[in-house]
């Protein structure tokens, strides 16, 4: 299973139905159905989670890449700031769901999708907790990029986290950088970042180039039984200092269970 982005619901059902399309074209035999999963929705993942548990079948690979950046300051639903639910609390919830469908599954691998903007920011307050004003900020101190940068630290830790977790049980998890500044449709929120991927384009993986450390990850012999580790160009290497950092991811995963726990209530309820 592939979570490939998190559009406007007729654009994702129109882009998993061409993508079903053009893999079967390629693959006579293979048999590949689009989903409807709206990551920024606590009660959509949760359907979608249902929906796919109904069908009764196995959970051997899970690849969550789904994301946005550089979008205006907005609540979920669910009362949360959506770059945050988006790229970090959605997957959690969903992952959580699915839990018992992968290590049923087992051997199965989780590849999380982060970035090398993870580098670039922390979330820690001055008792050395994930600060939830950090990841879920008023308007007056959101910032677009930081919001991404902060969610991408939040998937390597979520990793790290649930390979802790899993692994005992036949399930692994790595997370991966899949190149800088490739020309896909995340930039589409903001002009200037539009202008500035079109630009670099030229000098940058093409998407098949970008996919090949998730594949890598989800498919390698080599892999099999590892994780907990962070990936680019197909080759492990050291995160950010805090992106190892055991009590970190320790404690966003017991903010993230407490978030998805409360339902709607959003910051309020903590």
């Amino acid at each position: 299973m592939s979570l490939m982005g998190r559009y406007f619901k007729r654009n994702t059902l129109h882009f998993g139905s061409r993508c079903t399309r053009l893999h079967i074209t390629s693959h006579h035999k293979a048999r590949v159905e689009a989903m409807m999963c709206d990551l920024a929705s606590l009660r959509s993942v949760r359907e979608f989670a249902d929906s796919y548990k109904a069908k009764k079948l196995p959970l051997h690979i899970l690849v969550c890449n789904a994301g946005v950046c550089t979008q205006p300051w907005s609540l979920t639903e669910d009362g949360l700031e959506s770059t945050f639910q988006s790229c970090h609390l959605g997957h959690f919830l969903l992952v959580q769901c699915l839990q018992e469908v992968l290590r049923r599954s087992a051997p199965a691998r989780v590849v999380v999708i982060s970035s090398e903007s993870h580098r670039f920011t922390d979330l820690i307050d001055s008792c050395a907790k994930v600060d939830l004003a950090l990841l879920s900020p008023q308007k007056k101190d959101y910032w677009s990029m930081l919001a991404y940068n902060r969610s991408k630290l939040c998937n390597i830790l979520f990793s790290n986290e649930l390979h802790r977790r899993l692994s005992p049980h036949g399930v692994t998890s790595n997370a991966v950088h899949p190149g800088n500044m490739m020309y896909t449709s995340i930039h589409r929120s903001w002009w200037l970042m539009t202008f500035i991927f079109s630009l670099v384009r030229p000098f940058t993986k093409s998407m098949q180039q970008g996919a090949a450390t998730t594949v890598y990850c989800a498919v390698a012999p080599e892999l099999e039984g590892l994780g907990g580790m962070y990936f680019n160009n197909c080759f492990r290497c050291l995160p950010s200092s805090q992106a190892e950092d055991q009590s970190s991811a320790a404690s966003l995963w017991e903010l993230s269970e407490r978030l998805v726990a409360d339902g709607s209530a959003g910051i309020q309820a903590l």
